[in-house]
Parts: C-alpha cells; sequence; structure tokens
C-alpha cells in the first residue's frame, strides 16, 4: 500500500488540481456574503430587494441576521431569480421566515435555529443565478443590522 501526497511541493498545502472554489486564505470550504442592512435599504413591505448574487453551484448551508437597531417589523431572507421572484432556483423565506419567529428586534438570529417555516433550515444549492433578497414584512422606519450568509462553492 502507498502512502500518496497530494500537497503542492511546499509540503504543507493542497496541490492546486484538488483545491475547491473557495475564497482566499488557508482556502477554507467557507465563504460568506456579508450585507450590512438599515431600514432605508428596504423601506417598502410592497417591494422586494436584491442583496447579493450567489455562485451557480454555490451550497448556502447556514445564515446569521444580527440586528444591532430594532427594525419596526420583521424581514424574510430568500433565494430568488434575479427579478425577486422564486423561480425554479429559490424560495423567497428560505434563509429566514418572518413569520416564524420575529427577527425585528436586537439580537443574533440563526437560519440553521428554527427560524424558517420548516423549523429546520436544510440549506439550499443554487442550480442557477441565485440571488439573495429581502421582503420587510411591513413597511420599515427604523432598523439597523447585518446578514452573513455562509456558503460553499461547490466543484
Amino acid at each position: 500500500m502507498a502512502n500518496v501526497s497530494l500537497l503542492a511541493a511546499d509540503g504543507v498545502n493542497p496541490k492546486a488540481s484538488i483545491l475547491g472554489k473557495v475564497g482566499g486564505g488557508e482556502r477554507s470550504a467557507m465563504n460568506q456574503m456579508v450585507m450590512h442592512v438599515t431600514h432605508s435599504d428596504v423601506p417598502l413591505t410592497a417591494d422586494t430587494y436584491i442583496l447579493g448574487k450567489l455562485p451557480v453551484g454555490a451550497a448556502v448551508v447556514n445564515a446569521f441576521w444580527i440586528v444591532k437597531t430594532a427594525f419596526t417589523n420583521g424581514i424574510d431572507f430568500g433565494i430568488t431569480n434575479s427579478s425577486g421572484a422564486a423561480g425554479t432556483d429559490g424560495d423567497v423565506n428560505i434563509i429566514m421566515d418572518d413569520a416564524t419567529v420575529a427577527n425585528h428586534t436586537v439580537g443574533v438570529y440563526r437560519a440553521d435555529k428554527g427560524i424558517h417555516a420548516s423549523n429546520n433550515y436544510a440549506g439550499h444549492l443554487c442550480i442557477t443565478d441565485s440571488y439573495i433578497q429581502a421582503s420587510p414584512a411591513a413597511d420599515l422606519s427604523a432598523g439597523d443590522g447585518t446578514l452573513v450568509v455562509e456558503y460553499i462553492e461547490t466543484l
């Protein structure tokens, strides 16, 4: 039996041929998209707001919503197509569903801790162009928070 090294010539890092599509540094498998959101960014319940684009093949594994200043109402966060509709590759509240938890008060909310309608966030695989979107449950006049979406960019 042979002990086959898949390390690069430096003897520390993996060979380039086996590295996944990931962010810099130590080539961690986890990527994060961080978005600072205020009430003036997403003010109207009648509108859907596109916050960021996820690469095709991204496996969304978790998300955090950190509210620093209370919002006047909650916000649904989901994955949609570019027009803000669920389309074939999304769900308008798959990341966080305000109907399940009032995510507008000061605190930290995690997608994997029962704050989706199904009470068990299983993640989402983006098989087409996918966008992170926000939909306020009612018109907003106050609030400040940060949304962090964690994903693995698959090969």
